[in-house]
Formats: structure tokens, C-alpha cells, sequence
């Protein structure tokens, strides 16, 4: 088993291992787009308790939400990821400023 780490910032690092692979696969978005949207500029955050929420648009122009867990401060899980509806994406560019979708 492996485990790769990326960082956003000196303050947080998200890591995927092979359950968030397993996940993603299952969701049909790829590990890249999942780091696209936890990269992007502009996002959406919540973060409830351990459970942090972020939505973006991919570079490809999809809306996806990816959902982590906080293992330690500043330091999240990947364990899924989801395509927005077009409900769902038109709510998140409106929150972003945007109005394409």
C-alpha cells in the first residue's frame, strides 16, 4: 500500500491512499480532477467538525465536490469525490461570482 501527499499551502496537506483511489475510481473522477478542485483558486469550503467539504470547476469545466477527513490539524483524508448536478453547480458558481456553468 501506498500513500501520496500533496500540499496546498505551508498550513494544510491532503493525502490520498488507496481507499480514496477506490473511491474516486468508484465516482468516476479521477485523482487529478480531486486535486484540481482542492487546488482551484476559487472554491467552495465547509468544514464541519472533522469532515472538510470543497466544490470547484475542474480545468475541464466539470463541477466536483471532494469530501476529506481531518486526521490531524491541517492534515485531510481524501474519501470521496462526487460530479455536481447542474442545481448543485449553478449554486456553487453563483457562491464563487461565477455565472457559467
Amino acid at each position: 500500500m501506498f500513500t501520496l501527499v500533496y500540499v496546498q499551502s505551508v498550513d494544510e496537506t491532503y493525502r490520498f491512499d488507496e481507499r480514496s483511489y477506490d473511491a474516486l475510481d468508484a465516482a468516476g473522477i479521477g485523482w487529478q480532477a480531486a486535486l484540481q478542485v482542492l487546488r482551484a483558486p476559487r472554491r467552495v469550503r465547509q468544514h464541519v467538525g472533522a469532515v472538510l467539504r470543497v466544490a470547484a470547476a475542474t480545468r475541464d469545466g466539470r463541477w466536483v465536490a471532494v469530501a476529506l477527513v481531518e486526521e490531524d490539524p491541517d492534515q485531510y483524508l481524501v474519501v470521496s469525490a462526487r460530479e455536481l448536478d447542474g442545481d448543485e453547480a449553478s449554486l456553487v458558481a453563483g457562491m464563487l461570482g461565477r455565472s457559467d456553468v
